[in-house]
């Protein structure tokens, strides 16, 4: 079979190297995290493993009770190899974190699915996992003001973080309520992003259409969302807290591997601000900050320096480098199986004819 090159192709090549500058960038992180593995304990490292394919599966399965809700086929399997893959992209490409959803608007245009409704799945999914996140980050919050270790930036990043997931609830809350307030609101927005675009002489990053559309698509998630009921629609909930306490089970079992038994307090306080920094940071999913501040909580909260940054690489090489890797991995064989379906669609279509 004759080999063709296509813009597929490219960009494939173009993320493997991304892959491979990154991972080169950072090898002495790494080498340092296999170091650490190799002095934890075997199988509370194997327990960790196993809870984060849970975690992974989990995240295919909160994807897919949003596209459920929204009439999309909700492929559990196949969401949570394109998690991963968002995963990889944010940080191999990242741009602000928009990168993360172009692997779903791939998958449906390679499905002929409304790229409308499944940028609001995402939006969605946003809502439901930060306004779950904030529950656990209250909580971390509250032990660290009680300990007196509360330091002022982390009360600023909590803002932040609560402050944008207020805005997304906002949106949906009008598009609920009052669509007609949310369609002026978004043109006035279109209008100020052109006049911007034109003075820095930049390309109009949306379109009147598209704001319509984008408009549209939420009145009718919000309508789907009514007649789904009450049981489908917290279900992602539900769905998004199994994830926090995945997550807090593998933060839990890494510091047993090495031999430090965290209370709940010190628990729920060091892997809320970890997550806190993850998701605000100026860096890659945190690279370095997240790192940073991890060992600081710890060591406020009476972990010893060296438990702390042993305790701070093994869990990121769990819940940062895993998945990144095994994204770039997802991807090429997402690639490949879409190739696969494509091909036998073409070796139909002659037959049909």
């Amino acid at each position: 079979m004759k080999f063709k090159l296509t813009l597929r192709h490219i960009l494939y090549a173009v993320l493997a190297v991304l892959f491979a500058r990154f991972v080169y960038i950072n090898r002495g992180q790494l080498v340092d995290i296999v170091a650490v593995l190799q002095r934890g304990v075997w199988y509370y490292l194997l327990v960790v493993v196993f809870l984060f394919g849970m975690a992974v599966q989990n995240q295919g399965r909160l994807y897919s009770s949003i596209y459920a809700i929204l009439h999309l086929p909700p492929e559990r399997k196949k969401l949570s190899a394109i998690f991963l893959v968002s995963r990889f992209m944010s940080v191999a490409a990242p741009s602000g974190g928009l990168s993360g959803a172009v692997p779903f608007i791939q998958d449906a245009r390679r499905r002929n699915l409304a790229v409308g409704t499944v940028l609001v799945a995402n939006l969605i999914y946003l809502i439901v996992w930060y306004s779950t996140f904030t529950l656990v980050l209250l909580i971390g919050l509250v032990h660290l003001f009680l300990v007196q270790d509360l330091q002022w930036f982390e009360v600023a990043e909590s803002f932040i973080l609560i402050g944008f997931t207020a805005l997304l609830v906002a949106i949906l809350a009008m598009a609920w309520l009052a669509p007609n307030w949310l369609s002026a609101i978004l043109h006035k927005f279109t209008r100020l992003a052109a006049h911007i675009a034109t003075w820095l002489k930049r390309p109009v990053p949306l379109t009147v259409s598209q704001t319509d559309a984008l408009a549209n698509e939420l009145t009718h998630t919000v309508y789907l969302i009514r007649h789904a009921g009450w049981g489908p629609a917290l279900r992602p909930f539900a769905i998004a807290l199994l994830n926090e306490l995945l997550n807090l089970l593998m933060l839990f079992f890494v510091a047993m591997a090495f031999g430090v038994k965290m209370n709940l307090g010190v628990l729920v306080a060091t892997y809320s601000i970890g997550i806190l920094f993850f998701l605000i940071s100026p860096t890659p999913g945190g690279l370095g900050f997240v790192e940073g501040i991890l060992i600081l909580v710890m060591t406020s909260l009476g972990i010893a320096d060296e438990s702390a940054a042993t305790i701070t690489l093994a869990y990121r090489g769990f819940t940062f480098w895993l998945p990144f890797i095994l994204g770039f991995f997802a991807l090429r064989r997402l690639e490949r199986t879409n190739k696969e379906v494509e091909e036998s669609i073409e070796e139909l279509e002659p037959q049909s004819s």
